[in-house]
């Protein structure tokens, strides 16, 4: 009875593990322990430790359960990368952001090295990374072929990475860390994402400009610092007033200036009215009445270089008395020259300027330059700080806040 009973029940247990070998089991976090890890500790945990940060791309010896310099060093980098405090100790909210990271890496592109002729969803996935990342330009397909490996190189050469195509450990956890982003610290209570006919407006007027400046960009500290003005138009979600953008989410002309001049080492006032003492002039460029008409042309466009700060009268009562709003200049784009500035009417407070035959003419008072001749060449070494991340956002992020580091031409 006994045997009978047995080989009864036989193929309802078959059945069961087969259907709990079909249904995909939870991600299981790593278990570092209850106690903080730190230098010298040792164990499990600490291989657990090794293995994840090994995983990540960080750490390359040994997994040995002891937490030695090598270890510390790799912690070390893997907060920074994160964001988190770099201490080298491993309490809570580090294991927190390990588990984090190893879950996202693995639900990005799977557990197995990607590489040539790869196919299927995790490589559809790095295609689309490395495209917003502006790497790849190719149809989105699934198969890892020459041209989506020619883009993980140049990629893993931008990131310092080893150039060899294979988009492993280290390559997965970099490209995981670019498309993470950056996790706003605040949003304002209220804040709302752009508005549909605002990001309208930048699909037909700012990007073109925008993609036909990257098509062209050569890499100089001028080039560089309107690639910084255009990173903050995209992803620095400021709005329009007259506070600082460092604690409070806000930005006015001269302080959007005054921003992205700081970044690359450049102190400059944040009083627009004051811009008058900022740099040299540039002599020979102003705007220009057109005889009959109402409206003006910006004349010495030929004496502009990438840089320089367009400024213009205020036209608030009494008008004329002092500067009231500047500008960067962008260069001449599609065949018209261009400033970057606050704006109205743009998914953030700024916004581009190619058209000079009004306000921006009939207001211009004169150009200024504040970066010598050598930010001019292409390939010349600068300092760059930036960008800010603001304590708050005022507008909603609608989308991920890639740091330009992780972009082709840093925007």
């Amino acid at each position: 009875m006994l045997v009978l009973r047995r080989n009864k029940y036989l193929p309802w247990c078959i059945l069961a593990l087969l259907v709990i070998a079909v249904i995909p089991l939870p991600a299981y976090a790593s278990d570092y322990g209850a106690e903080d890890l730190t230098l010298d500790s040792q164990g499990p945990a600490v291989s657990q430790l090794q293995k994840d940060l090994n995983e990540l791309g960080y750490y390359k010896g040994s997994v040995d359960g002891w937490f030695g310099p090598k270890t510390l060093e790799a912690v070390k980098s893997f907060q920074k990368a994160q964001g988190l405090k770099v201490d080298g100790l491993v309490g809570q909210k580090t294991k927190a952001a390990l588990n984090a990271a190893l879950q996202a890496q693995t639900n990005r592109f799977g557990t197995q090295d990607l590489t040539l002729d790869s196919r299927g969803p995790e490589v559809t996935q790095l295609q689309k990374d490395l495209a917003e990342l502006g790497f790849y330009t190719r149809s989105i397909d699934g198969w890892l072929g020459p041209k989506t490996q020619e883009a993980v190189m140049e990629f893993q050469k931008a990131q310092g990475l080893k150039v060899d195509g294979l988009v492993g450990p280290k390559t997965k956890a970099v490209l995981t860390a670019a498309m993470t982003g950056v996790t706003p610290s605040a949003i304002a209570s209220g804040a709302k994402e752009p508005s549909a006919a605002s990001i309208k407006q930048y699909n037909s007027h700012e990007k073109p400009i925008v993609d036909a400046f990257r098509a062209s960009y050569k890499g100089s500290l001028a080039e560089a610092l309107v690639g910084r003005a255009i990173w903050y138009m995209e992803y620095g979600f400021m709005k329009y007033g007259h506070t600082k953008y460092p604690a409070t989410g806000y930005i006015d002309c001269s302080n959007f200036v005054s921003l992205v001049y700081k970044d690359f080492g450049y102190s400059i006032t944040s009083a627009a009215k004051n811009y008058n003492q900022v740099g040299v002039k540039v002599e020979g460029v102003y705007a220009q009445k057109i005889p009959g008409t109402s409206k003006y042309t910006l004349v010495g466009t030929d004496k502009l270089k990438p840089g320089d700060i367009f400024t213009f009268w205020n036209s608030d009562a009494p008008a004329r008395t002092h500067i009231g709003h500047v500008a960067i200049y962008m260069g001449e784009i599609n065949g018209k020259p261009c400033i970057i500035n606050t704006c109205n009417d743009r998914p953030t407070a700024i916004g581009i300027i190619n058209n000079f035959a009004y306000w921006y003419g009939e207001n211009l008072i004169e150009v200024r330059r504040v970066l010598p001749d050598s930010a001019f060449v292409a390939g010349s070494n600068f300092t760059d700080q930036g960008p800010v991340i603001p304590a708050i956002y005022q507008i909603k992020p609608d989308k991920v806040i890639i740091l330009p580091k992780y972009l082709r031409t840093g925007f």
